[in-house]
């Protein structure tokens, strides 16, 4: 461990709760922000005053407007966040002499490969959420000297709602599930995804990278595999063509990610440790 203090911007996600008990887990001293204490809308300026007193040795910049479909409804609010507020974040970072890594995504790509996507392919994103991340990415890129641009995807955890969750809650309650037959990518959980950012982050190797679990597979391959993982009923699950659903927002329809320079498990080995978190989870509620 060749750092100690890290500020986790983004804190309250999904993501970033994993990856702050993670890392404290390690040893680290670290920061956790949220929009109410580090908001991405602010200056360049008010970002360096909020992360000054935490004397940062890294910035891990988690906080993101996720929702595809409302980006596409909201493009200058996605580009708010996911470009300038990246952007302002990253240059604050700089100004402190901190590292930053930004946690993109498999949505930067168009989905038109035919095998998984390496961290040199060019992206060609097909919606406002997935511009706005590749904008982020490219600002991070072209203005930071000691950067780690890390792209995941399909992230599911027990810290909030995700398709794993939908699909098991909407298959004990016997209600229906459309998944598309034609998206194909890499579910990741997020408990291995912290893994991988710590080992990413103490590699030096700055640049861009990839971190997804292993495999690939269609969102209605993974629903049935969900629900048989949790002995769940599957009955419920229909196969469905993405352009039946009515999405504002276009998705690339494979999209795995290749990982050249990490071990990664596999995401079905991800959705085991993701089932005991979440068993866990609920006999204490």
């Amino acid at each position: 461990m060749g750092f100690k203090n890290i500020v986790v911007v983004g804190a309250a996600g999904m993501l970033g709760q994993e990856l702050v008990t993670h890392l404290r887990g390690k040893g680290y001293q670290v920061f956790p922000t949220t929009s109410e204490t580090l908001n991405l809308l602010v200056t360049e300026e008010e970002m360096k005053e909020k992360l000054e007193p935490f004397q940062p040795e890294v910035v891990i910049q988690c906080a993101a407007f996720t929702n595809v479909d409302a980006c596409e409804r909201d493009p200058d609010m996605a580009m708010a966040i996911n470009k300038d507020g990246t952007n302002k974040l990253g240059l604050a970072s700089q100004h402190l002499g901190a590292i930053f890594a930004y946690i993109s995504t498999d949505y930067v790509f168009d989905g038109l490969k035919s095998e998984p996507y390496l961290p040199g392919d060019r992206p060609n994103p097909i919606n406002t959420y997935g511009l706005s991340k590749y904008y982020g990415e490219l600002l991070t890129s072209e203005q930071l000297e000691a950067y780690y641009v890390i792209r995941t995807s399909w992230l599911f955890g027990i810290h909030r709602n995700n398709f794993v969750q939908w699909v098991m809650d909407q298959a004990r309650q016997g209600k229906e599930v459309k998944a598309a037959e034609d998206w194909v990518g890499t579910p990741t959980w997020t408990g291995n995804l912290a893994v991988a950012i710590e080992t990413i982050i103490n590699s030096g190797q700055y640049g861009v990278h990839h971190a997804a679990d292993a495999g690939a597979i269609s969102r209605y391959e993974q629903a049935l595999h969900i629900c048989r993982m949790a002995g769940l009923p599957t009955d419920s699950i229909r196969r469905v063509h993405s352009s039946e659903l009515g999405l504002p927002a276009n998705r690339p329809q494979y999209t795995p990610l290749a990982c050249p320079d990490l071990a990664v498990p596999s995401w079905e080995t991800g959705f085991q440790a993701y089932l005991s978190q979440y068993q866990q989870q609920t006999r204490v509620l």
